[in-house]
């Protein structure tokens, strides 16, 4: 029975007064299609009359589905004015708190939950991320033991500990508690352990099929950051190019891959690989500082030239934008360099400016104040001749 066909059904049911078969046909709808509005606003329709309780989440659900957001939230509060112990009502108000952009309420009533259910994992791992977005790690570990101690085996928290520990800087910690070989080596090689990072290291095979992509990715680079560690960068660009031909260009590789050129003291390319990295982060600012060093030390680079040429261009700073192009022209006569000149100087009126480019107008065009003489019709000449041979 397709949507279409149960929706006629409950309709018939609802007609016929048969309001709990019904709602658990429009239950079923939402199971199969979870926005469609006609189900929810029925199923408001049915606990209106029957349960005011249930009539404020549906009415909750169907304000989520038309984007009102604020209201939704109301309804929650409505709802656990009716019953405040309630989990599903609670845990719709705390994920919409989250993502109306109300953290700290989020975690208000995220640690609701846990005091009403010490078992509720996901408020845990929610408490753990909003925790750690507010800088408050020291808060986030302490949910994070406290899971432990509730869950035991049921449940990882002790990775997640050694991730705070790691992201705090307390790294002799996080070596104590962490059991993913993974994390085991990132922490060690942040702590410079490399010999016993290599350890672990080495048993990993990169050509596994058991690998997934992602992992082959994060692994690819481990070794590039074990290697950068010990000053063999050579060894490292393999693993960094490897990383990013599983994952594609990325601030990460374009981060290590700059580290690595500045402990060759290679300032250009250090400078070239920060300012894509900026970009990829959409810090276009830093992002044009580090291009303009890298023009600094080579001011020939073309793909240097091109990007300063975008970033200005972006900026609204059209003529250092086509300074930029000039010198990309300049180099190897660019067609895109060529094309966008022509472009600017034809706009600017500066006809021979874009001549020099390549553009080729008409007289008219050359001249836009020159018009064509009128040809006049030969009846009218012969007047005017008429006139003065008269005289």
């Amino acid at each position: 029975m397709d949507i279409n066909q149960l929706h006629e059904k409950a309709s018939d049911l609802l007609a016929d007064g048969n309001l709990e078969e019904a709602e658990k046909l429009y239950n079923n709808i939402l199971e199969l299609a979870p926005n469609d509005e006609s189900a929810l606003s029925a199923l408001m329709d049915i606990y209106e009359q029957t349960d005011k309780f249930r009539y404020y989440l549906a009415r909750a659900n169907y304000n989520i589905v038309n984007g009102k957001l604020e209201y939704a939230i109301n309804d929650c509060k409505k709802a656990l004015n009716l019953d405040a112990e309630n989990i599903e009502a609670r845990e719709k108000m705390a994920r919409l708190l989250k993502v109306t952009n109300k953290p700290l309420k989020a975690i208000d009533e995220f640690s609701r939950i846990i005091e009403i259910e010490p078992s509720h994992f996901t408020s845990y791992m929610e408490l753990i991320e909003l925790y750690s977005k507010e800088d408050a790690l020291e808060s986030a570990l302490e949910i994070a033991k406290k899971g432990q101690e509730v869950f035991k085996d049921r449940a990882n928290f002790e990775d997640v500990m050694a991730k705070l520990y790691f992201d705090m800087g307390d790294y002799e910690n996080a070596l104590s508690v962490v059991k993913n070989d993974g994390l085991k080596i990132k922490i060690l090689l942040q702590d410079e352990k490399n010999d016993e990072a290599y350890e672990i290291l080495k048993g990993i095979n990169l050509d596994s099929p058991e690998l997934k992509p992602e992992e082959k990715a994060f692994y690819s680079m481990l070794f590039a950051q074990y290697y950068y560690n010990i000053s063999n960068y050579d060894k490292a660009f393999e693993y960094i190019d490897k990383y990013v031909g599983i994952l594609g260009p990325n601030p990460i590789g374009f981060q290590m891959k700059a580290l690595c050129y500045e402990g060759k003291n290679d300032s250009f390319m250090a400078a070239y690989n920060f300012g894509y990295m900026n970009k990829a982060l959409g810090k276009t600012d830093d992002a044009l500082v580090e291009f303009n060093n890298a023009y600094t030390i080579n001011p020939k680079n073309k793909d240097v030239l091109i990007e300063l040429a975008k970033i200005y261009e972006l900026n609204k700073e059209k003529y250092t934008a086509i300074d930029f192009w000039q010198k990309v022209y300049e180099i190897d006569e660019d067609e895109t360099a060529k094309s966008i000149l022509i472009d600017f100087y034809t706009k600017e009126g500066d006809i021979q400016a874009a001549q020099r480019y390549g553009a080729v107008f008409e007289p008219s065009e050359q001249n836009p104040s020159y018009k064509e003489p009128e040809v006049e019709e030969e009846g009218f000449l012969d007047k005017i001749i008429n006139l003065f041979a008269k005289k």
